[in-house]
């Protein structure tokens, strides 16, 4: 406390001030008023009691004006009075250390600083409009049981800090729209009873945390949103642990690291990293929270482990820095732990939807959807509404620009029309309903080290609810692999832009689309043009399929082992014909499993005729990889009896060599071997006797051939031979497709 001043030596002003004190009325000093000083340690003996005085009102501390010179100095004092001070100037800093006063106000005024650790201030406590500090405004473990209002002053701390109000408790709002402040405002620990007012707010801090508020309890809302100018934050925002019990609103603001560009650590420990603008590691938001209408962010955004009770809204937002990925390296030689990151939502809980997509009637003009530069990370995010990043644009050239596997969506992931330089990964993906990729773009997927790209759109393993859509102009530079995915109902690539545009543009084998494994109720692989890779449906397993040439031309072929679907059509329809011939263009080596498959398609369709083509040309493709023999028996039974499919050949076969052999026999009658049994001579059944193996028609052995009807006879009997081996093999084939 400071040395008191005898009541004989107070000046005239400081009387007035003691004669206005003890009525509560306000003493205004005017500029043309020669003595407007006042000291600090009068007025410290006159807030503590130390002046005799005989109240004519309520007694009050009203100033205006007023120059205060020495040190007002209220260290431990119990202030029962208003104080009341306008536009006034301080010499030295304020010492309010562990007081207690009813209540505050400092509208407008100058002060070096303000000492006021562990103050109480019984009501509101007021240091705006125009409140300025030339250096920092302690408030640590203080109370305020009204609001505390800041609302456009000036907060310069010379140390780095600006405002200190560590585990600060207010049992109403804090109201610092319009607030400036050079050096970090640290709410870490604080507790609101109402929302925090920062709209319209410049925070600056080139040293490291513009707001730190770690831990922070906010009843109410945050407001960073503009009012009047933008709220913008030069330093980090640090709401790691934070508690909103509403909305956490920063929409349209402006945050910006103090620190040179560099690459962000993705570590699984979770290290903060220099180049985060916003941090806000497990916050709880009760509401929304809004990250949205031309917010930009020089920086990433950190909000992993997050839990909002609401919304997450980012449409029209800007994140990252654009020089970050402008000369990324295109192969895994990067390190995997130092990425550029606009967004990392790694294990974030959002009860509503995900809406980043483009917004029309949005605030300050702004209909776009969100523009982020560097890696979307939502990685064991779970997203209990709709995840919409309709029309978003990534910029991450060699990165998987969005990473989201094992993400978890209750509804719909809508990616329609999204523009992504890199590639988009969602492995191991829960998706309730569908996976739109309606129109999208997706160019310059990250490369391996072998020189040979990565998926443009990678689900392997993800589980889609309904439809699988990446069609209408969806373009995927890298290709797409859908391995192992289960879909409840429709995949589609229709009118579809897979792969490379030439060949060159890889060094390794490309891979247009990887759908190994896949279930699906319908399969519609319409491109629009032929894939520049190999398609793989090995193993996949379809209801209905719907094709048209383009699969057909894919410049790595179709992989179609142990494909199975129960339907097939095409657009335009086909013939059965085209079908074997995209077959051979696709199956260079003779492989059983695809004609089995189309022909039992076929059969499951009610075309038995269709069918038996297909099993056909399968039984040819098989004996045309055999050996020579192999090849020439394939070729018997081509001819006799179609493959035991055209079993009429054996019996038109049979009626010409039995009608070859009665005309032959007829001309040269023979004799007979027995004269004791005297046989009819019948070249009709003699020629059929000979044919027919294992039947006795009672002509056979009863004559003498000899010559030329040798020969014949001995033709007769071979082809008999022949014939019935081959339908018996025929039958079988028959048999077992039955």
């Amino acid at each position: 406390m400071a040395a008191h001043i005898r009541y004989s030596a107070l000046t005239a002003c400081e009387q007035g001030v003691l004669r206005g004190f003890a009525g509560g009325e306000l003493q205004t000093f005017l500029d043309s008023d020669g003595d407007r000083e006042v000291r600090g340690e009068f007025l410290s003996g006159l807030l503590t009691g130390l002046y005799p005085v005989r109240a004519t009102g309520i007694p009050a501390l009203r100033l205006a004006g007023a120059r205060v010179t020495g040190r007002l100095d209220l260290e431990s004092a119990q202030v029962r009075h208003l104080i009341d001070l306008r536009d006034c100037r301080f010499d030295q800093v304020i010492d309010l250390q562990m007081a207690s006063i009813i209540g505050l106000r400092m509208t407008g005024c100058r002060v070096p600083g303000l000492s006021g650790r562990n103050l109480y201030v019984g009501s509101d406590l007021v240091l705006e409009d125009g409140f300025h500090s030339e250096d920092v405004v302690d408030l640590t473990d203080g109370e305020v049981r009204g609001t505390l209002r800041l609302t456009r002053a000036v907060l310069r701390g010379r140390t780095g800090h600006a405002l200190l109000a560590a585990r600060l408790k207010i049992a109403g709002s804090v109201e610092a729209s319009g607030l400036r402040a050079n050096g970090e405002v640290r709410l870490r620990g604080a507790e609101i009873g109402g929302s925090l007012h920062l709209s319209g707010a410049r925070l600056a801090n080139s040293h490291g945390a513009a707001l730190e508020g770690t831990g922070l309890v906010v009843t109410g809302n945050i407001f960073c949103d503009p009012k009047g100018s933008r709220f913008s934050a030069t330093g980090r925002l640090l709401l790691t642990g934070a508690q909103v019990g509403g909305d956490a609103v920063f929409s349209g603001a402006h945050l910006e690291t103090a620190v040179s560009d560099q690459g962000v650590s993705i570590l699984a420990s979770g290290l903060l990293d220099s180049n985060a603008a916003l941090v806000a590691d497990r916050i709880r938001v009760q509401g929304n929270l809004e990250l949205n209408d031309d917010l930009r962010v020089v920086g990433s955004v950190r909000i992993p482990a997050a839990q909002i009770g609401g919304h997450l809204h980012l449409s029209g937002s800007v994140l990252g820095r654009p020089a970050s990925v402008a000369r990324m390296p295109d192969n895994d030689t990067m390190s995997n732990s130092h990425v550029p990151v606009a967004l990392l939502a790694d294990g974030a809980r959002i009860q509503g939807d995900l809406d980043a997509r483009t917004k029309v009637g949005a605030r300050h003009g702004n209909d776009t959807a969100m523009t982020a530069y560097g890696q979307v990370r939502l990685v064991d995010a779970s997203i209990s509404g709709n995840a919409r990043l309709s029309g978003v644009r990534l910029h991450g050239q060699g990165l998987d620009v969005l990473f989201a596997d094992r993400v978890t969506v209750g509804g719909a992931f809508f990616l329609q029309y999204l523009y992504a330089q890199g590639s988009v990964r969602l492995q191991n993906a829960q998706i309730g309903s569908s996976l739109d990729c309606t129109g999208a773009r997706l160019v310059l997927p990250r490369r391996r080290t072998d020189r040979s790209y990565k998926p443009s759109l990678d689900v392997r393993a993800a589980v889609v609810g309904k439809d699988l859509l990446c069609s209408r102009g969806f373009v995927a530079v890298g290709g797409v692999r859908i391995r192992l995915v289960e879909a409840g109902k429709l995949v589609s690539f229709d009118n579809a832009l897979l792969g490379m545009a030439t060949a060159a543009d890889s060094e390794g084998t490309l891979v247009a689309l990887n759908a190994y494994g896949l279930i699906a109720v319908r399969l519609v692989l319409r491109f629009e043009t032929p894939p520049k890779g190999q398609v793989i449906l090995r193993r996949a397993r379809v209801t209905s399929m719907s094709d048209g040439p383009e699969l057909w031309d894919s410049a790595g072929g179709v992989d179609l082992e142990d494909f199975a679907f129960q339907a097939i059509e095409a657009r335009p329809s086909v013939t059965v014909q085209t079908r074997l011939r995209w077959l051979r263009r696709v199956v260079k080596s003779y492989l059983p499993s695809p004609y089995e498959q189309l022909a039992r398609a076929y059969r499951e369709s009610g075309d038995d005729e269709q069918a038996d083509r297909v099993l056909l040309a399968k039984q040819q493709r098989r004996f045309a990889s055999l050996g020579p023999l192999g090849r020439v028996w394939g070729w018997l039974q081509e001819y006799t009896v179609g493959y035991g499919y055209r079993p009429r050949l054996a019996g038109w076969w049979l009626v010409a060599l039995w009608l070859g052999g009665a005309w032959w026999f007829d001309r040269n009658e023979l004799t007979e071997l027995d004269d004791g049994q005297s046989p009819v001579w019948n070249p009709w059944l003699l020629s059929a006797d000979l044919l027919l193996p294992v039947v006795n028609l009672g002509q056979d052995g009863m004559w003498r051939i000899d010559g030329a009807s040798q020969w014949v006879a001995s033709l007769l009997i071979a082809a008999g031979w022949i014939l019935a081996s081959t339908a018996a093999a025929g039958t079988t084939r028959v048999l077992k497709r039955s």
